[in-house]
């Protein structure tokens, strides 16, 4: 009969499994990490780029409430795939993004039916006050990407 292993010759030819085995679930678990993204990170970038684009507008052109009108509505729909994406995680956030679509949306109605300085400069507040509010989404949101 030949001589059985001995338990420590066991453990030595066990080591190269052990390591291979602890390597493959390390991958496995920093893909896992890695690469998914939730979707609230690509949504509220696009949101952060369209107001981007809407604070480029120009409230003294002839052309002004039209870029206005155009910009709001990219807003819109760009919000509309943060609020899906968002859940309750970010509720507070999009709560004041609303209200502020919202007084932005009033005060390009107001501009539109009577131009004025004053109503041109309460549109310039409400696209300021709308981009602190998407700022402070995204910020909270990049923590979690």
């Amino acid at each position: 009969m030949g001589a059985l292993p001995r338990p420590r010759q066991k453990e030595k030819d066990m080591k190269p499994a052990i390591a291979l085995t602890t390597l493959l679930l390390t991958m496995s678990l920093a893909a896992c990490g890695g690469e998914d993204e939730p979707a609230i990170c690509n949504s509220s970038s696009d949101l952060r780029s369209s107001v981007k684009d809407l604070k480029k507008v120009d409230i003294g052109s002839g052309t002004a409430l039209a870029d206005l009108k155009s910009a709001v509505k990219a807003i819109r729909s760009k919000f509309a795939a943060v609020k899906a994406d968002a859940e309750a995680e970010y509720s507070d956030q999009v709560n004041a993004i609303e209200s502020g679509y919202a007084a932005l949306k009033t005060s390009i109605q107001a501009a539109t039916s009577s131009t004025s300085a004053a109503t041109l400069a309460t549109v310039g507040a409400a696209v300021s006050a709308l981009a602190t509010d998407v700022q402070a989404l995204t910020t909270d949101v990049q923590k979690t990407c």
